[in-house]
């Protein structure tokens, strides 16, 4: 038996004579595996407790509208103008009644005349069933009778609806206020000969306004997630109330609805810019070092170094910026090892010689 060593390397075979060939090749691919393992430098990450905080653009909107319609066709004889401020109630627009008040008299008119020809037609009908009976009057003039009577009745019973329904057009006629409101819109101008259902004013509330800010899509995560956060206007905590069920107009932006904070909302101006700060707290944020990161198209990117030494490619969503890290988003957690240097080559299961940045560069390997 002969001893093959390498103390270069720290290596030791023991082999017979007749085997040496076959050991020194074992002891150089030996030699040449422990070469070909990659030198990394990593460093680990950090916790973060602090949050996240997001600037929202907001503006604030009026969601409650109401549009004024013409219930019957009548000249319109008044209208506020636009930006007249009124009190719920308040006579905003009136149409001409002369026309339906005079079918109403028309129609009370034909109601009496019916009730007249009802009790002719029953009086009749009284004296004939009489004579009826002794056979001095015909069965087909009794039945005509009848049916004058029957048909009276219903005429009667279809002018007392036909009043009714006249009678809520002329109601309608005039038209007030639902709430505290601002005329915005004028569809309609004075004379006009309005028809049925054209539109007459628009009103918006006074009172009742809210926040609409916008959240770029790419920071969305679920709706329960989002309730989870913190939203602050102005030093003042604020309620995430609705999550828009549709983008923005551009189709990059989730619209997160809240109610204004403000005592007297009648101030606020639909329109209005404000800046509202999301807090984001998760267990998921953590911070990186800024050389962990890498850009992988659209995509960032980290490895992390398991504790077999085997490499794993960990996709990252970046929140912000904290000194020489980056707060991201990940399934990475405090004291995980990040490679911070040596990227260049790595693989998913790769095995790694790391070494921990600020301790003496011991391997001899490069990091690459």
């Amino acid at each position: 038996m002969s001893n093959t060593v390498c103390p270069a390397k720290g290596l030791f075979f023991r082999c017979a004579p007749s085997k040496l060939l076959t050991c020194l090749v074992l002891l150089f691919s030996t030699m040449a595996a422990q070469s070909a393992t990659k030198a990394v430098l990593v460093e680990s990450v950090l916790h973060h407790d602090a949050g996240v905080s997001h600037q929202l653009n907001c503006n604030i909107e009026a969601p409650t509208s109401f549009r004024v319609s013409s219930f019957a066709s009548a000249e319109l004889v008044k209208l506020l103008p636009v930006g007249t401020t009124v009190k719920k109630g308040q006579l905003i627009a009136r149409q001409d009644d002369s026309f339906l008040s005079a079918q109403i008299n028309i129609i009370k008119t034909d109601i009496e005349s019916a009730k007249v020809a009802k009790l002719y037609a029953s009086e009749e009908f009284n004296r004939l069933n009489r004579l009826s009976k002794t056979g001095l009057a015909a069965a087909t003039e009794l039945n005509n009778l009848k049916f004058q009577l029957d048909s009276s009745e219903l005429k009667i019973q279809r002018l007392q609806q036909e009043q009714k329904l006249v009678e809520v057009r002329l109601n309608r006629l005039n038209h007030y206020a639902p709430f505290d409101a601002q005329v915005t819109a004028v569809m309609a101008e004075l004379g006009t000969q309005l028809t049925e259902g054209q539109p007459v004013l628009q009103l918006i509330a006074t009172e009742d306004k809210q926040l609409a800010c916008l959240l770029p899509v790419i920071s969305y995560s679920d709706q329960a997630a989002l309730k989870q956060h913190k939203f602050d206007l102005r030093g003042t905590t604020i309620k995430l109330r609705e999550i828009s069920q549709q983008l923005d107009s551009k189709g990059e932006n989730i619209i997160l609805l809240f109610n204004h904070p403000a005592k007297d909302r009648r101030d606020l101006l639909v329109g209005q810019r404000e800046t509202v700060q999301m807090m984001v707290f998760s267990n998921r944020i953590t911070r990186v070092p800024n050389e962990a990161v890498e850009l992988d198209g659209d995509d960032y990117r980290s490895w992390r170094v398991n504790d077999d030494n085997k490499v794993e490619r960990i996709e990252i969503k970046i929140l912000g910026t904290s000194d020489s890290h980056y707060i991201v988003d990940s399934v990475l957690r405090p004291g995980d090892k990040v490679v911070v240097s040596g990227q260049h080559g790595l693989l998913p299961e790769l095995i790694v010689k790391p070494e921990q940045r600020g301790s003496s560069h011991r391997s001899g390997l490069p990091f690459e």
